[in-house]
């Protein structure tokens, strides 16, 4: 049995690469300039017949040349990595600056905010009304039913008008806005009633007392200030 395992493992041994080193080759193109790959098929034919064989990219030169070179290829490499983590962090900056910014738009005196609300594995983006006298976060009721909130309790609301109209408290997982994140909003939901408007609910105090702000009235756009 054991002489069996013996003659497959030698053939096996035989066909194992004997060295991990790579070969490198030199050339000289006619204006004198040498170059070095690791691939034959990067040298030009009219250049082959001149081929030198490298273990190692510096085998030719001396001892010290050798550690300068290697030492010339560390530093490339070592600058290659600062200047690509550079760019990584000024992209995130500029994502982070842009993220301070939302465009909203305004009518009439009326800020349309674009606002995301999540609630059970769902999200929407519905523009609210920007509004400081609304103590909580409105949801017409539509959009309510599109995010399937669960409601709570049942009672009445004043509206700004003094009029008072049924409503229902509902909760939301999240609300995104710029670079905010609020978790477990409550929210207000009711019935609409009148002409039709550019807005799905209201933009309450519940989340506007918690980030500071600036309105650029002619470019249309909102400033967050972290």
């Amino acid at each position: 049995m054991k002489t069996k395992w013996i003659i497959p493992l030698g053939i096996l041994l035989l066909i194992l690469p004997i060295s991990g080193y790579a070969e490198f080759y030199k050339y000289e193109t006619e204006d004198g300039r040498v170059y070095y790959v690791d691939d034959l098929t990067k040298i030009p034919p009219k250049y082959r017949n001149q081929l030198k064989i490298y273990k190692e990219k510096y085998d030719h030169l001396s001892e010290t040349e050798r550690i300068r070179m290697l030492e010339k290829e560390r530093q490339k490499a070592e600058q290659a990595v600062l200047e690509e983590q550079r760019k990584r962090r000024a992209l995130e900056k500029e994502k982070y600056l842009q993220s301070l910014k939302t465009k909203v738009v305004i009518q009439d005196n009326q800020i349309l905010v674009p606002v995301r609300l999540g609630y059970n594995g769902k999200e929407i983006i519905i523009p609210l009304l920007l509004d400081t006298g609304a103590s909580i976060i409105v949801l017409h009721k539509q959009f309510a039913e599109a995010l399937n909130l669960v409601i709570e309790q049942k009672g009445l609301s004043r509206m700004a008008s003094g009029k008072v109209i049924q409503s229902e408290l509902a909760k939301v997982d999240y609300i995104k806005l710029g670079p905010f994140r609020m978790e477990s909003v409550s929210v207000v939901v009711i019935k609409h009633q009148g002409p039709p408007v550019k807005f799905s609910g209201l933009l309450g105090m519940n989340f506007l007392r918690n980030v500071n702000y600036k309105i650029d009235y002619k470019n249309q756009v909102i400033h967050w200030i972290p």
